[in-house]
């Protein structure tokens, strides 16, 4: 019974956590993007021999017993191939909403008024029902669809703009939740990606840090 509950409180977790939002936290940084060559680079320093005597670090030690010399820089191929691949999935499917705009919010406030000036409102109310008919039964505990009307005349309202608002707002979070399963497996491989990256980093700052040390107080 309690496995089953820490099971079910993982996966929640990891849902939440996975949501576009959050990846998009990773998947549109600069940086992120630009390890989409790294694994280009890596796969160019392993291949050459030549210059593994200089990614050998002699403080290893023992750890050369069990590791390749270079492996430093086979952490950093495989984890910066991860977090590529990621990457390029977030970019794919991420939804261009949750891309575009930091929060529903912002989308409603900026969308609403933009559609109503192009006379567009339908338009945002067909889309917002089309999500609603096609989204996975498991979503509709998280909205309340009553304050909206899809065959409703937004322009017969007293604030049309306030009134398409909802729908624009609603349409954002839904689509921040959509492709769990891929949601999912995006936020694992970032995770995996990460972890081989901060491996050697981490490794190699204590190297750094206990070598002084070592000698300031032997």
């Amino acid at each position: 019974m309690q496995l089953r509950y820490f099971h079910i409180c993982a996966f929640e977790w990891l849902e939440e956590h996975s949501r576009w939002r959050h990846l998009k936290e990773l998947g549109s940084s600069n940086i992120v993007r630009a390890s989409i060559l790294m694994p280009a680079f890596g796969y160019m320093l392993l291949l050459n021999e030549n210059i593994h005597q200089y990614l050998t670090i002699k403080y290893d030690g023992w750890l050369l017993n069990y590791l390749p010399n270079v492996w430093r820089i086979w952490f950093l191929f495989y984890g910066s191939f991860f977090v590529a691949t990621a990457t390029i999935l977030y970019s794919i499917y991420c939804p261009p909403e949750v891309k575009h705009y930091a929060n529903e919010f912002e989308m409603a406030e900026t969308e609403a008024k933009h559609q109503i000036n192009l006379k567009q409102a339908e338009v945002v109310q067909h889309r917002l029902k089309w999500l609603w008919d096609t989204m996975p039964v498991w979503m509709y505990a998280y909205f309340d669809i009553n304050n909206v009307d899809f065959k409703d005349k937004v322009y017969d309202r007293i604030d049309p703009v306030g009134y398409l608002a909802q729908f624009c707002l609603m349409q954002w979070m839904i689509l921040d939740m959509w492709h769990r399963s891929l949601r999912c497996f995006i936020f694992v491989v970032y995770a995996i990606g990460l972890t081989l990256i901060a491996i050697p980093a981490g490794f190699t700052f204590l190297q750094v840090t206990w070598i002084p040390l070592r000698h300031a107080f032997s």
